[in-house]
């Protein structure tokens, strides 16, 4: 079965790379589109300048060129309106979008997705002088790949079993907000979309010797037809895998079960400096990208399924929902810190000494800012105090409220403090050397834990506040009480 796929696929790869063979102006278009995108006049493409407006007026005039067709669903023109907020301002940014409708009666309904990001990092003055960052590889490149994608196979549409999408995103550079905005108000089904590139950085195949499709495993059989076109053409892929990129538009894509590949050559051009300029791009090779992928697209086009991975099936597939992934998250957790006993009634408090807790979570997202945490920790606590060392062995279950920055999809880094009661089992203990008399000590605790963390994608670091309201003694006339500061780690699963 599995020889008899890439034979398929190899002939599939056949009858498109002759018909892109007839294009011989295909890599002096290439470099045209990208000195447009990339000059000084477009000012960087930065979010709310006249240039990236300029930007989108010519992307919409090769649109409409090449034949593409606009989503009713959008309004009949080719803009997807959205606004996001940046520090205290808001800002208004367009994707821009059609599709080119497939030849196959059962599988037209289904959809391939060819995005590129057209937004850069704009310009900055500087002692009365303007430095622009043009963005020629990032990514213009990527862009006029996808623009000459159109154009093609709007001439070539019995090449095309599924429908194509061609989108270029907005606010890419500011945190995937485009494509995170496409995939939450998407033209189409989610469910019918089988498969999605992103174009981005594809101007240095030399220099980088090769072409990565990263994340060409999260579907079945796709790194065999990826290879046996490769070698047809032939081409050098350096990198393909299972993980999707999660610093491109990919991301969003595979959060929902999509598969999802970077297509990316390297980030040998001045990556998101002045420098990155047209002329220095490898035009030749990105003429050698775009017949093969071409192909590529052609190919899974006309496959009877696409199907996602195991791996994907597993890590990736949650949908979005307004908190990010669904679910309950669990970790393990970590607290390591110093602990001192409060004499209330006497204004004194006891030296401290190390105390630490190791145990699991599970967090319950509420929203995209409130989130519920339940912790099962085995706690090591205890003090310095005048007659010895105190020290006990606890199970304590704290319940936390985080109060922190939006939830992202596309970025994985999130602050936030948190409050809440936690409760605490006694089981055994020292003081002075003597084990502990839970006649005279209270096996159960309660209080309160107070704290902030940042957590940055799987990991969390932060502080924990966690002060008992239950005394020490069971004789309600001595007021002692447990006190303890942590440094917290935390691994999500």
């Amino acid at each position: 079965m599995k020889n008899s796929l890439l034979l398929i696929a190899v002939l599939l790869f056949i009858t498109p790379q002759m018909v892109y063979s007839e294009n011989p102006d295909l890599k002096e278009r290439l470099r045209d589109h990208v000195s447009v995108l990339a000059s000084d006049s477009l000012q960087g493409r930065g979010l709310g300048t006249a240039g990236a407006e300029r930007a989108r007026n010519y992307i919409v005039s090769m649109f409409e060129e090449s034949g593409l067709k606009a989503f009713d669903d959008l309004g009949g023109d080719f803009f997807q309106p959205f606004r996001f907020r940046q520090n205290l301002a808001w800002i208004d940014a367009w994707n821009i979008t059609g599709y080119i409708e497939g030849s196959d009666p059962l599988l037209k309904d289904e959809f391939i997705i060819l995005g590129a990001h057209y937004d850069h990092l704009g310009y900055e003055n500087r002692d009365d002088e303007q430095t622009i960052y043009p963005g020629a590889d990032d990514n213009a490149s990527g862009v006029a790949a996808i623009i000459e994608l159109a154009r093609y196979f709007s001439d070539n549409p019995q090449l095309l079993g599924r429908s194509i999408i061609i989108v270029t995103f907005d606010a890419e550079e500011s945190g995937l907000i485009g494509s995170k905005h496409f995939v939450e108000n998407s033209p189409v089904a989610l469910s019918d979309i089988k498969l999605m590139f992103s174009f981005d950085m594809v101007g240095m195949y030399e220099a980088n010797n090769g072409l990565e499709l990263r994340g060409m495993g999260s579907m079945i059989n796709g790194v065999e037809i990826a290879e046996a076109g490769a070698a047809r053409h032939p081409l050098n892929l350096r990198r393909t895998g299972n993980n999707i990129e999660r610093r491109t538009d990919t991301a969003p894509f595979g959060d929902n079960g999509i598969p999802a590949v970077h297509v990316f050559t390297g980030t040998k051009s001045p990556y998101h400096k002045p420098e990155d300029q047209y002329h220095l791009l490898d035009y030749e090779g990105m003429e050698k990208i775009n017949e093969y992928m071409a192909d590529l697209v052609s190919s899974f086009s006309l496959q009877n399924e696409i199907l996602p991975s195991s791996t994907l099936a597993k890590s990736d597939a949650p949908a979005l929902s307004s908190a990010g992934r669904s679910g309950v998250p669990a970790g393990l957790i970590i607290n390591a810190g110093s602990g001192f006993h409060r004499y209330d009634d006497e204004f004194f408090r006891a030296n401290s000494s190390f105390v630490s807790s190791i145990g699991f979570y599970l967090q319950i997202p509420i929203g995209s800012y409130f989130t519920l945490q339940q912790e099962l920790l085995y706690d090591f606590n205890g003090s310095q105090m005048e007659e010895g060392i105190f020290r006990r062995h606890s199970v304590t279950l704290p319940l936390n409220i985080q109060l922190g920055t939006p939830r992202s999809l596309s970025i994985p880094v999130r602050f936030y403090t948190f409050a809440g009661p936690w409760f605490r089992y006694n089981f055994a203990g020292t003081h002075a050397g003597n084990t502990l008399d839970f006649e005279l000590y209270n096996e159960q605790e309660w209080g309160y834990s107070l704290g902030f963390a940042l957590e940055i994608s799987m990991f969390t670091m932060g502080y924990t506040q966690r002060r008992a309201l239950t005394g020490l003694y069971k004789d309600s006339q001595l007021n002692v009480f447990d006190s303890n500061g942590y440094f917290t780690l935390g691994y999500r699963f």
